[in-house]
C-alpha cells in the first residue's frame, strides 16, 4: 500500500486487491463511513478490478471566522426575512396571514403605541396594495368596550382604522373573495390550541395560507400557534414593518461598535435579571444603577443600605457583575441621594444622602444630586440605554425623577447621542418629551428585551424564514467574479465541488450548506488549496438563496441539488426539503438556458423535486432536450458525490434529471 499527497487537502491511500474483493471492501467502507447522509464524512473511495483508492481528508481545522466573516462578508441586515425585502409582485393573489397585536390599536394614549400601530397599519395597507388576500389573526379580551365586545365589533373598528372593509371570518373557512380583501379571524384567546402551540390548531389557522407575516414583536418571546406553529405550514414566513423596526432596534441596542456606550438601569429583581445585567456589564462602557437595583449594587460594594431593600439571594450574582465590570475597568455609579417619604405621612418628602437616611423615612425616588451626576457622566456618551424606572415606590413608578431623567437624555439626543428607552416608564417619559426624534428608540416590552439579553432564543423570531444578513465581497471570494456561477445546494462535505472546481477552471463554484462543521472544513480546504474559483457558505438555502446569489455579478448557469434527505413528512426536516421558496428563487435568478440538475437514490424524491420545478416554474422550466428519457442514465459531470458513490456501491440506481430554463 502506498500514500500519495495531492495539492488539494486530501490524501489518497492506494492498495492492490484481489479481483473478487474490491467490491466487498467498498461495501464495508460504505457502511463504516456513510451510515447517515447527515454525518461528517472524512473521505470516499474509488475501486477497480485491481486497485482500491481511499480519498481521505486530514483532520485539520482553522477558524471559520477568518474565511467566512472577516475576509469575504460583512453584516448588513436582519437575520430574518422581511416583508420590505420580499418581492412585492410575489404577493399578488396570495393568501397572507398577518399576526396583529390588537393592544396597539386599543392603547393609543402614548406615542410609542401610536407609532407601532401606524407601522402595522402600513403592513396591512402594503399587502392590500399588492393585491393579496389578508387574514388578520389576533386575540383580545371581550369586554364592555364597544370596540372589543365581539368579533364583528372589532372588525368594524379595524375597518375604521384601515379605511378598508374588514370582514369577520371563521377559522378554517375557505372564502371565495375578491382579489383584494381583508378578513378578521375569530378571537385566538378562545382556543386552547393557541397557547399550547398545537400543531393541529396551527394547521387550521394556516388553512389556504401561503404567506405568514408576523407584526406582533411584543409576543416574540412566547411559543404560540399564531406566531410559531403557523410558520411551519406556510411557504414563506416574514417579519412585518413593525416587527422589523423593533427587532432592528433590539439588535442595535446590543451592538457594541459605537464607543462610549452607557447604561442606566432601574427597577428591581436583580437575581431574576442577573444573566442579562451581566451581559450589559460586558458590553457597556459605564453603568449607573437606579431604583431598587441600586441598593443591591451598593451592598455589593460594601456600602450601608436599608436592609428591607436587599434581595437575599442576589449577593453572588451582584458580585459576578461587579467582577465583570472591574475586569473591564468599567465604572459603576449609584445614587448619592434620594427623595424620601415619611412613613407616617407619604405627602411629606425630604431629600437625604444615600448614607444618611433617617429612621421613619423611606426612599421613593432618585435625588437631584444623583441626576446631576448622571448628567455629568453621560455628557460625552454616544449611546445610552435606559431600562427600568428610577422609582422605589411599589404603586407609583412614573415619578418626577423619571421625567427629569428623560429631560437629561433628550438633551443628549439633541447632541447626537443615540438613546434607547426600554420599559413602560422610560418609554412614557421619553414619549412625553419627544416622539419624533430619530435618535430616540423606544422598546416598551421589556419582557422580550430581558429574554433576549439573557441569551435565550425568542421563538417568534426563530420561526421566521432566515435571511443571510451579510453582503458578500465577491471579488475577495473569487479571482474573477464575472465568470459563470455554479451552485450546489446542500453541498455537504464539499468533495463534489472540490473536484468540479479543479476540473472546470472557467466557472466559479459555490456550496450552500446548513452544517457549520462541514462548511468550516470546506473553507479550510479552500484556504489550503488556495482555490480562487470555489467558496462555501453556511446558510439555509431555502430562505437565503435569493439574497446571496442575486448579488453575484456574473450569470447563474447551473444549480445542483443532489440526494436531499428523503423524508418529506417529518417537520424536523422542514428546512432540508426542497420548498417552493427555494425553487422560485432559483428559477428567478437562473440565466436563460441555465440548467438545474436533480438526483437522488430515491425515485420519489427526484420526482417530487422535478414536479416542483415544473409547477412553480410556470412554463419557464422544461426537461432538457438531451434528456427526454425519464431518467438520465449517466452522471453528466464525470464527478460523483460521496453519497452517489455510496449508493452505487450498494448496487442502488440513481434517479437523475436535468431541467433547462427557456424564458
Amino acid at each position: 500500500m502506498h500514500t500519495t499527497m495531492l495539492r488539494d487537502p486530501y490524501i489518497i491511500h492506494t492498495a492492490s486487491v484481489r479481483p473478487d474483493s474490491s467490491k466487498l471492501f467498498s461495501c464495508l467502507f460504505s457502511k463504516s463511513f456513510h451510515k447517515n447522509r447527515n454525518s461528517l464524512p472524512i473521505g470516499y473511495f474509488h475501486y477497480s478490478s485491481k486497485h482500491i483508492s481511499l480519498l481521505m481528508q486530514p483532520l485539520r481545522y482553522t477558524s471559520t471566522s477568518y474565511f467566512q466573516k472577516e475576509n469575504s462578508i460583512k453584516e448588513t441586515s436582519l437575520p430574518v426575512q422581511t416583508l420590505s425585502s420580499f418581492p412585492i409582485e410575489k404577493l399578488n393573489g396570495e393568501v397572507v396571514l398577518v399576526r396583529f397585536d390588537i393592544n396597539l390599536a386599543l392603547n393609543t394614549s402614548n406615542s410609542y403605541d401610536k407609532s407601532s400601530l401606524e407601522r402595522t397599519i402600513s403592513t396591512i395597507n402594503y399587502l392590500y396594495s399588492a393585491k393579496a388576500r389578508i387574514l388578520i389573526a389576533t386575540s383580545w379580551a371581550e369586554s364592555e368596550d364597544p370596540r372589543t365586545s365581539c368579533q364583528k365589533s372589532l372588525s368594524d373598528y379595524l375597518s375604521s382604522l384601515l379605511q378598508l372593509r374588514v370582514t369577520p371570518l371563521q377559522l378554517g373557512t375557505k372564502q371565495e373573495a375578491e382579489e383584494r380583501s381583508i378578513f378578521l379571524l375569530e378571537n385566538l384567546a378562545n382556543f386552547s390550541g393557541e397557547l399550547a402551540n398545537c400543531p393541529r390548531f396551527s394547521e387550521k389557522l394556516a388553512h389556504c395560507v401561503t404567506v405568514f407575516v408576523d407584526d406582533a414583536f411584543s409576543l416574540s418571546h412566547r411559543m404560540l400557534a399564531s406566531t410559531v406553529g403557523v410558520a411551519g405550514f406556510c411557504h414563506v414566513s416574514l417579519a412585518g414593518f413593525n416587527f422589523e423596526k423593533e427587532l432592528n432596534d433590539l439588535l442595535r441596542l446590543v451592538d457594541t461598535t459605537t464607543p462610549s456606550y452607557f447604561a442606566i438601569i432601574g427597577g428591581d429583581n436583580f437575581s431574576k435579571k442577573a444573566p442579562a445585567l451581566q451581559l450589559i456589564a460586558s458590553k457597556c462602557d459605564g453603568l449607573f444603577f437606579i431604583g431598587k437595583l441600586a441598593f443591591q449594587i451598593m451592598n455589593g460594594l460594601n456600602l450601608s443600605v436599608p436592609y428591607h431593600f436587599l434581595e437575599k439571594n442576589a449577593t453572588n450574582e451582584v458580585q459576578k457583575l461587579i467582577q465583570i465590570a472591574q475586569e473591564r475597568e468599567v465604572p459603576i455609579f449609584y445614587p448619592t441621594d434620594f427623595v424620601c417619604a415619611k412613613n407616617t405621612d407619604h405627602e411629606l418628602s425630604e431629600i437625604f444622602g444615600s448614607d444618611k437616611i433617617l429612621a421613619g423615612w423611606t426612599p421613593v425616588d432618585i435625588g437631584p444630586k444623583s441626576l446631576e451626576r448622571i448628567s455629568s457622566v453621560i455628557s460625552s456618551c454616544q449611546k445610552i440605554l435606559w431600562i427600568g424606572p428610577p422609582s422605589l415606590h411599589l404603586l407609583k413608578e412614573d415619578t418626577l425623577g423619571a421625567s427629569q431623567l428623560a429631560a437629561l437624555l433628550h438633551k443628549s439626543s439633541n447632541k447626537g447621542c443615540e438613546i434607547f428607552a426600554a420599559g413602560n416608564v422610560p418609554c412614557n417619559a421619553m414619549g412625553r418629551i419627544s416622539s419624533s426624534s430619530s435618535q430616540i428608540r423606544l422598546l416598551k416590552n421589556t419582557t422580550v428585551l430581558w429574554e433576549f439579553l439573557k441569551g435565550r432564543t425568542l421563538p417568534g423570531i426563530a420561526a421566521l424564514d432566515k435571511a443571510y444578513p451579510y453582503a458578500i465581497r465577491w471579488d475577495s471570494v473569487f479571482s474573477d467574479p464575472s465568470l459563470p456561477l455554479i451552485v450546489d445546494v446542500g453541498s455537504g462535505n464539499g468533495l463534489f465541488l472540490f473536484q468540479m472546481a479543479k476540473k472546470v477552471k472557467d466557472s466559479n463554484f459555490l456550496g450552500l450548506e446548513m452544517n457549520k462543521k462541514l462548511v468550516s472544513r470546506c473553507l479550510n480546504g479552500v484556504h489550503l488549496t488556495k482555490s480562487k474559483n470555489l467558496h462555501f457558505i453556511s446558510t439555509n438555502a431555502t430562505s437565503s438563496f435569493g439574497p446571496i446569489v442575486s448579488s453575484y455579478p456574473g450569470n447563474l448557469v447551473l444549480v445542483t441539488i443532489q440526494c436531499p434527505n428523503p423524508d418529506f413528512n417529518k417537520s424536523v426536516y422542514r428546512w432540508k426539503m426542497v420548498q417552493r421558496t427555494l425553487v422560485e428563487a432559483i428559477i428567478d435568478l437562473l440565466a436563460i438556458k441555465g440548467k438545474v440538475f436533480l438526483q437522488s437514490d430515491v425515485d420519489a424524491v427526484t420526482i417530487e423535486m422535478r414536479e416542483q420545478f415544473i409547477t412553480y416554474g410556470r412554463g419557464k422550466m422544461v426537461i432538457d432536450v438531451e434528456d427526454r428519457e425519464e431518467w438520465t442514465k449517466e452522471n453528466p459531470f464525470g464527478v460523483r458525490t460521496d453519497w452517489e458513490l455510496h449508493a452505487m456501491a450498494r448496487g442502488k440506481p440513481m434517479y437523475r434529471t436535468m431541467l433547462r430554463k427557456i424564458g
